[in-house]
């Protein structure tokens, strides 16, 4: 029966390409030629400026072009401005987009090579080949017959499109290499991809250069992962191997006597050449038999399990497992096994045999590639290899393929010369295309301002063009019978008066309505919308993200890298209230050092200065503490050490035979438990030889790999030297020594060599290390560089090392102990670490491990990788050592200390009882606590561990190890250090078998593979013995910790999030400043739901008693005292928004009626479950009194029902007597308390020089390490005292409110002020005299008695783990408890967390703030970019970690340290200029609607524009470069004052510059400025018809020679003498908004400076204003009465008025140059009076900058005239001297 594969899997055959699926082409342009335009119009409409001025215009155009009703302006007038607004705005979307097509094709054209057929490429024209692979020459590939045919099937028959020849038994089919475009690639393609080249396609790896095919990649585009990654290719069962790699036919009952003679020297070729390589896989794919079917159609397949018995699947996978095995014993065991079924199913065969034999015909099948569907998963994957019978009477063979099978485009080959693979995801198929996302867009706050600014402008215009439709209908009714002059008359019949020969004209009888009036008026005032508002933004947003990309105080001359902006959010960086930062890579350098370790129970390596607070004191004795130099870990077993608080001058210290056995063990974990790989740069070279082939990095031993065997070359080119097999990259190390041979004590031949050079980071000369953190390459480098302990190699078989010391795996008797189960780890370490007293030489005689004469290689074979997962928390490796160490199979592993001290993992941890119903050791009795180290080793006298006849206590021995490695761990953490423990396994062959078994089962597993890895991992990482600890330390950027004090001045609160532990988190926040000695620290663990949900409330609850969270004290939500104005105010709030969301869901349920009644379900269901949704929510929306009252009734049942649970009796705290009652003792933060333990229990040990079993039953280590946290008696979590307090602090908000006089305030503080504080009354003088006095005499009086003095008001910061946050997360009400005890705190820390906890948190601040802060988050990795996309604003940094974080954020920078310009200085000027360009934006066009306003007043409202209809167009032109260079240039403090003083960046913070008192001031001064330029100028303008000409008339005394020229009382000349005015007045405008006016210097064209040029000599503002708007505007009504001559238009009315209105009426001069001036007095008082007695925070900054300026100056002079003087005074004396 055959078997079918499930719909969503894909098949292909490998080499035949696929041209139903996609291509491979990549598109990232938004458009084409055919839908630009539609698509991009459409997008520009969807600003609602623009969508406003559309709709406008074309109520403008039915008006002008119908009779329906009037338009007060042409339709071109706003039409026209549009258009050009949306040409620019089209012109830079084109413009990026043609970038985005250019791109894409330099993309999609890119040249690949594929494998081909010769007589395909023949026969196509258009085909390519590829000149540099083998020269061009194509590959002959010997194929027998036996592929095509079997003994007893039909004859064979000839391909039918195909040119092979046959030749006997052998058919030659030739493949070339076609040179294709990378939009061409299909699915089944063959790809060969050489080094450094971008993977073009997702596909599986068949082969490559490196050992057994492994591939080493870079997948920093997918994952932001710059370290390499190892890939393997396909696992093919080594027979089948063989055969394809021979191209000969095998007999099945020859299998098992072949297979069971393989030896290591004869196996299969681990090294391939391109030829080679190329024939293996024509071999058993489409190329060789382009008539094949697919082996899934085979009739066997899916019915070998009934027939054999024993499934060829799962013969398959045995021999994938054996396969997969490598080198040695398991080589041989895997070949014989395979024999033996091979056998067994021989003998079957006779049964089964007719069928297999006479009706299969099992050359027609070739293979299939079996896929998972397209998703975008790039660390899983799960598919299949088909491959058909090679032999007679065997079943297809089913590959497993997992994602280290596989290469995804976007992966770049690295340290391998070539590879080859089958495509089978292309194009958008591709899961780095899945992946693709555009980044969030994200909308500024001024933006949303802009935004409901318009709307609310929108709003006032339709009230006044409804006030004024009304007044118009009204005085047209009133006023009908006068206004026979505009055709309006009911007697149609009546004549012209005046003119009544002539017949009667036209009359219109009917009176306008209200809605032709409304219409009228919509067209004469839509200009209070300003058109030039969002152009005005983009052109300065666009030139402030180019500053940001050229400040020098941002470039990283290190990585020459420059911030960049990617956003347009720039105003928001002005506005930060909150900053979410990692920690490592963005705080730290990502640039790991190995420091510390502990092995023993010693500690190595000099201690790094604590900047905790309150450790001061013990700095004296920190000093002295003992630490041995990290050189000293190589001291020899029997060896005596004296530990030091130097840095080991003249201490003795031997260098023994052999290490300890821990030290040993210790440094091998180093070296052996990692993923490092050997990196070696390739050369690029023109073209790639047949020959070449290159090793895993080349990093295997010369006398190793040239020493293996290696199958005849079938390649017909002439290359066949053997020679020419050498991997070239491995010539050099061949070269740099030569190897020897020694025999050890047991006769054991041992390999040395002489010394090899090394790297900077340790690997061998001309290598370096590549690692997938940066912590496993620090550990590498330092067992290198530190110690000795040289990787050599790695490759899929094995690791090489070079060792400077003998092991304790050379004595065989431990071998077999260990082997057998016989003898423990344990009790070798106890034995080698007691010290027999003999002497040791100085420490500067001890020699350099590296420097040692003789080295022993090592090759130690990997039989299996757990990988690291965030789930175990740690990672380990299974190794074979090579035979000299008895071939013993060894599980090292490292991990984190929770991880790896569990009981359940470590065997050590298991003498410590978990359960403890005692606390720790009373610190009343026994010494005080002293430093573990004190008892660095543990053979020291006063601790006996020999009974009287010299017998070890191991178990003695392995307490006080395991005491001194907690204690150590905790004083490494302390330092800020990171820490692993390293521990490890040895197995039996029997126990090793039954895991592999295991593992291997797993590993082919085709569901769920993942879990059942993890669950292997889980069997196997169990009773470790512990080797010791490393601790690597991070450091810190430059410039960090003064970056964060400052943003802290600038009252923004930092939020660090972190994946690190606790402890670690804490110590980095004090040595960045993040913490301060002065802060009070709640440090929350996870010690389970119900613990950490009452610590929260304890806090909670603490916090409102101190009234640190007034708005939650029972007196604000018990609603007790008097309704206050903004209590009723918040309720009609309330009242109003249920509303409106009610009358909202109506609407939208009506609308998804409509829809489904015209047919439209789906969109009706989609919108009707919107509906659904929002009403769900809606009973979730209560009142802000209820909801705080909800929660606080939380917290407290919180609290009641852990009181009354027995878990809480250990951790209460008992009621203080009232002389000692304090509301919480607040100490510094004990975050060490498992060190702390083992410390107090380590005396006792000292004292007692035993410990007992009682003093094991007093304390749970091992529990508490797991646990995280250990509390002692007196850190209660719930403080009984504080719950029986009451609010202390007045925390009613009218409590607070009733501290001040209202009556003291003045009606300008009232009116005027714009400072808050001076607003609301709030300042000192406000107080009542009696609250006053009785505030100062209760802070003069002692307040011990009541809570703790020194941390009760001051900053407050919050330590929480992410497990602890999982309890919290997810519950609006703890949420809520969470977030208020935060907000109250200056600084927090979450650590252990992982990404969706940090976009969670980022979330929670977003949404629990009213009004909702602007947040920012910065980090540097993938696992940021969740806080990245979340926050408003999003900042990558480019460092180690990939450029994920950087590809989804609004700004890249390279430092930390470079925020601070970001956001204190960018982000302030940006938003004080494009705030004012806003505000100055709507001033401008309603201060021309104003006008024409009041204008209609005089017209019985007639709808008739004061203005001619182009000048009100061209009002925005002629007005916008003054504002865009205020906008650029302007700066309202210096850079450095700024940084001197952070503290001014309050006032952009709290949105100084647009609050509503300062929109008032802005709306008060344009109705100022509007009544001005009218009232002044209109009426002395009317009176025109006795005034002569300006300059040939009354200024000449000459009135007869053109009388009546000055004539100038009709609307469109006073109109134009308005408009001028209006002009100046605006630009004056800008004048007195600008802090700083931009001179220049002149000459302009003088360059004093290298870097002084014509552009930053420009004398900006003077330009803007005089000539690009004054100016610019004179020229332009001078060009436009010109314009209108060519004939009748809507231009001819201004035909000559530039000229009449300025050349022929003196008082037009006047006015236009008093009237401004006088507009801009009522400006210039109000800002004098303000900034003297009224100022805002920056105005007083200003003025101290300026008397700052001054002094300097003044200071300069007088050191100028000092000088002078000096000179003169020494140029007399010389002259004198002279004389």
């Amino acid at each position: 029966m055959t078997k079918k594969e499930p719909e969503p899997e894909r098949v292909l055959l490998p080499g035949k390409p696929d041209y139903d699926q996609c291509d491979n082409k990549v598109v990232t342009a938004r458009y084409t030629l055919v839908t630009f335009f539609p698509v991009a119009i459409l997008e520009q409409f969807r600003r609602f400026a623009n969508l406003y001025f559309l709709i406008i215009g074309v109520i403008m155009a039915i008006g002008w072009y119908t009779d329906l009703y009037e338009s007060a302006l042409t339709p071109w007038t706003t039409l026209g401005p549009l258009a050009l607004v949306i040409t620019f705005s089209l012109l830079v979307e084109g413009s990026s987009d043609y970038k985005r097509h250019l791109n894409d094709q330099v993309t999609n054209n890119a040249s690949c090579v594929v494998l081909r057929r010769a007589d395909e490429l023949d026969n196509d024209e258009s085909a390519e080949r590829d000149d540099h692979i083998i020269h061009g020459h194509d590959v002959d590939v010997n194929i027998n017959k036996a592929y095509y045919n079997t003994t007893s099937g039909p004859k064979y028959r000839k391909p039918e499109h195909t040119s092979a020849k046959t030749d006997g038994d052998v058919i030659n089919v030739s493949v070339g290499f076609e040179k294709l475009r990378r939009m061409d690639i299909r699915q089944g393609h063959f790809i060969l991809v050489k080094n450094r080249e971008m993977v073009p396609a997702d596909m599986v790896l068949l082969a490559s250069s490196n050992d057994q095919g492994g591939a080493y990649i870079e997948t920093s585009s997918i994952d932001g992962e710059t370290n390499l990654k190892l890939r393997q290719r396909a696992s093919i069962p080594k027979h089948i191997l063989k055969l394809l790699q021979e191209g000969r036919e095998t007999q099945l009952e020859d299998i098992g006597d072949e297979l069971a003679t393989v030896k290591e020297d004869d196996d299969v070729a681990n090294f391939e050449t391109i030829a080679e390589a190329v024939k293996r896989i024509t071999r058993f794919s489409y190329l060789g038999r382009p008539s094949g079917q697919s082996a899934l159609d085979h009739p066997l397949y899916g019915d070998v399990d009934d027939a054999f018995g024993m499934s060829s699947r799962r013969d398959t996978s045995r021999r994938s497992r054996r396969g997969s095995e490598g080198l040695g014993t398991h080589v041989r065991r895997a070949s014989t096994a395979f024999a033996k079924s091979v056998r067994n199913i021989n003998v079957d065969l006779p049964k089964y045999a007719p069928r297999t034999l006479s009706s299969v015909e099992d050359g027609r099948y070739i293979s299939a590639l079996t896929t998972e569907p397209p998703n975008p998963s790039v660390h899983t994957f799960n598919g299949k290899l088909t491959l058909p019978p090679f032999e007679h009477g065997a079943g297809c063979v089913d590959v497993p393929l997992g994602a280290d099978n596989v290469i995804l485009r976007g992966a770049v080959i690295r340290n391998t010369q070539w590879v080859i693979g089958v495509a089978f995801f292309t194009g958008a198929d591709t899961k780095l295309v899945q992946n693709s996302f555009d980044t969030p867009s994200k909308f500024s706050q001024l933006d949303i301002l802009m935004n409901k600014t318009v709307a609310a402008i929108l709003v006032l215009m339709i009230v006044i063009v409804a006030i004024l439709s009304s007044l118009a209908v009204v005085a047209t009714r009133d006023e009908f019978d006068d206004l026979w002059y505009v055709g309006f008359n009911k007697n149609l019949t009546e004549a012209w008066p005046y003119l009544q020969n002539l017949p009667p004209p036209e009359w219109d009888e009917h009176e306008p309505n209200w809605i032709q009036m409304f219409f009228l008026y919509i067209t004469l005032l839509n200009q209070f919308i300003p058109l030039s508002l969002y152009i005005t933004v983009e052109i300065i947003t666009f030139c402030m993200l180019w500053f940001i990309y050229a400040d020098l105080d941002m470039y990283d001359d290190t990585t020459n890298t420059r911030a960049v902006a990617r956003s347009t959010i720039v105003t928001d960086l002005g506005r930060v209230e909150y900053i979410f930062s990692d920690k490592t890579g963005t705080l730290t350098q990502n640039v790991m050092r190995f420091r510390r370790c502990s092995v023993d129970g010693m500690a190595f390596g000099a201690p790094i200065q604590k900047k905790r607070p309150g450790q001061e004191s013990l700095a004296e004795e920190e000093g002295k503490s003992p630490w041995l130099p990290l050189r000293h870990l190589l001291v020899g077993q029997g060896q005596e050490t004296e530990a030091t608080s130097g840095h080991g001058e003249g201490v003795e210290i031997s260098t023994g035979e052999k290490l300890t056995f821990n030290s040993e063990m210790f440094l091998r974990i180093l070296c052996l438990c990692h993923t490092v790989v050997v990196e070696k740069d390739l050369d690029k070279k023109d073209y790639i030889s047949a020959g070449s082939s290159v090793s895993a990095a080349g990093s295997s031993l010369a006398s190793r790999l040239f020493g293996r065997k290696k199958n005849k070359s079938s390649v017909t080119d002439g290359t066949n030297d053997e020679s020419s097999k050498v991997p070239e990259a491995l010539k050099d190390l061949k070269e740099t020594g030569h190897g020897s041979e020694k025999a050890d004590d047991n006769g054991n031949s041992l390999k040395t060599s002489d010394t090899f050079g090394k790297a900077a980071d340790g690997a061998p000369s001309g290598y370096a290390y590549q690692a997938e953190s940066p912590d496993e390459g620090a550990l590498v480098s330092a067992a290198s560089l530190q110690y000795g302990f040289q990787v050599l190699s790695r490759d899929s078989s094995g690791i090489s090392i070079r060792v400077p010391k003998p092991s304790h795996f050379q004595d065989q008797e431990t071998v077999d102990g260990l082997k057998s189960g016989n003898l423990t780890m344990k009790r070798i370490a106890a034995q080698t670490a007691v010290a027999d007293g003999s002497d040791a030489p100085e420490l500067d005689q001890y020699p350099d491990p590296s420097l040692a004469p003789e080295q022993r290689e090592e090759t130690w074979t990997i039989l299996a990788v757990n990988k690291f997962d965030s789930d175990r928390k740690r990672m380990s490796i299974l190794l074979r050592s090579p035979p000299e160490l008895g071939s013993v199979p060894v599980l090292f592993c490292k991990g984190a200390d929770s991880a790896m001290l569990d009981p359940e993992v470590t065997a050590s941890s298991r003498l410590l009882p978990q359960e403890s119903s005692v606390s720790l050791a009373n610190t009343e009795k026994g010494p005080s606590l002293q430093d573990v180290s004190a008892l660095t080793t543990v053979s020291e006298g006063n601790l006996e561990n020999t009974d009287e006849e010299g017998n070890i206590d191991v178990d003695q021995w392995e307490v006080t190890e395991m005491l001194s490695l907690q204690s150590q761990l905790g004083d490494f953490a302390s330092e800020g250090l990171r820490t692993l423990v390293l521990g490890l396994r040895v197995l039996t062959e029997k126990e090793c078998d039954e895991w592999l078994t295991q593992y291997h089962a797993a590993s082919v597993a085709l569901v769920d593979r993942e879990k059942l890895l993890t669950e292997a991992a889980l069997d196997i990482e169990r009773k470790l013995h512990i080797a010791g600890a490393t601790a690597i330390e991070d450091k810190l950027q430059v410039g960090v910790p003064d970056a964060i004090a400052n943003l802290e001045k600038a009252g923004i609160k930092l939020w660090v999030l972190t994946g690190d532990k606790r402890e670690t988190a804490v110590e980095i926040g004090y040595s960045t400043h993040v913490l301060t000695p002065k802060m009070t620290v709640t440090e929350v663990g996870d010690l389970g739901k119900h613990y950490v949900r009452t610590q929260m409330s304890m806090e909670f609850i603490r916090l409102v008693k101190k009234g640190k969270l007034p708005e939650y004290q029972k007196s604000e939500l018990s609603g007790e005292g008097q309704k206050t104005m903004k209590k009723r105010c918040t309720n009609f709030k309330f009242s109003l928004g249920k509303l409106m969301r009610s009358f909202g869901r109506c609407i939208s349920s009506m609308w998804a009626s409509i829809l489904f009644t015209f047919g439209c379900k789906e969109r009706a269901e989609h919108r009707r479950g919107k509906v659904d949704a929002k009403l769900a929510r809606e009973d979730k929306i209560v009142p802000d009194d209820v909801r705080r009252r909800r929660v606080r009734e939380r917290a407290d049942e919180l609290i009641k029902m852990w009181l009354k649970s027995n878990e809480s009796k250990k951790y209460r705290r008992p009621k203080k007597s009232d002389s000692e009652t304090a509301l919480v003792t607040e100490e510094a933060p004990l975050v060490f308390t498992r060190a702390t333990s083992a410390r107090m229990l380590l005396s006792d040990l000292r004292l007692s020089q035993k410990v007992s079993r009682e003093d094991l039953n007093r304390i749970s280590l091992a529990h508490r390490t797991v646990q995280e946290e250990s509390i002692r008696e007196e850190d209660a979590i719930v403080d009984e005292d504080t719950l029986s307090l009451e609010s202390f602090a007045p925390g009613n908000k009218e409590d607070i409110q009733g501290n001040f006089d209202k009556s003291r305030r003045t009606a300008l503080e009232r009116v005027f002020a714009v400072d808050r504080h001076v607003q609301k009354g709030h300042l000192r003088k406000h107080v009542y005299p009696e609250k006053l006095s009785a505030h100062e005499s209760l802070s003069k009086a002692p307040r011990a008695s009541l809570f703790n003095p020194q941390m009760s008001d001051g900053p407050r910061a919050l330590v929480i783990e992410g497990a602890a946050l999982k309890h919290l997360l997810g519950d609006e009400e703890l949420e809520e408890i969470l977030f208020a005890v935060a907000s109250v705190c200056d600084a927090v820390i979450a650590c252990r967390v992982s990404p969706k906890q940090k976009a969670e948190l980022v979330n929670l601040v977003r949404h629990n703030v009213k009004p909702t802060p602007i947040t920012l988050a910065i980090g540097d990795g993938a696992n940021d970019v969740g806080m990245i996309q979340e926050a408003h604003v999003g900042v990558g940094i480019s460092g180690k970690e990939g450029t994920q974080a950087v590809n989804a954020s609004d700004f890249a920078i390279s430092q930390f340290r470079f925020l601070e310009s970001l956001v204190l200085i960018h982000g302030r000027w940006d938003f004080f200029r494009l705030s004012t360009v806003v505000l100055y934006s709507f001033y401008k066009n309603a201060v021309q609607a104003g006008i024409m306003v009041i204008f209609n007043f005089g017209t019985i409202f007639s709808g008739q524009p004061f203005f001619d209809q182009w000048l009100i167009a061209s009002l925005n032109f002629v007005c916008g470069a003054p504002i865009i260079f205020t906008g650029l240039f302007d700066r309202c403090l210096s850079k450095d004052y700024v940084r001197e003083h952070p503290e001014v960046y309050k006032a952009t913070r709290e949105n100084e510059m647009i609050t509503i008192r300062t929109l008032t001031r802005w709306c008060t001064l344009a109705i100022i400025h509007i009544c001005t330029l009218f009232f002044f100028i209109v009426p002395p303008s009317m009176e025109g018809g006795g005034m002569t000409s300006a300059f040939s008339g009354l200024m000449r005394n000459d009135p007869e020679s053109r009388p009546g020229d000055g004539e100038g009382g009709d609307w469109r000349s006073v109109g134009t003498v308005v408009f001028t005015s209006m002009v100046i007045l605006l630009a004056y405008k800008v004048l007195y908004e600008s802090r700083s006016l931009v001179h220049g210097r002149w000459p302009a064209i003088t360059c004093s400076k290298a870097n002084d040029n014509f552009v930053n000599r420009l004398a900006y503002t003077w330009i803007g204003v005089t000539w690009l708007s004054v100016g610019f505007y004179f020229i332009f009504i001078a060009a436009y009465q010109l314009v209108g001559r060519v004939g009748a238009s809507t231009l001819a009315p201004f035909v000559d008025m530039a000229n009449h209105v300025m050349g022929t009426r003196s008082i037009n001069w006047m006015l236009i140059f008093f009237v401004p001036i006088m507009g801009m007095v009522f400006d210039v008082v109000f800002k004098v009076f303000s900034n003297m007695f009224y100022p805002t925070e920056t105005q007083i900054h200003m003025e101290i900058e300026a008397m700052q300026k001054r002094d300097r100056k003044r200071a300069a002079r007088a050191a100028e005239r000092a000088g002078s003087v000096s000179e003169r005074v020494e140029s007399a004396e010389n002259v004198n001297e002279e004389v």
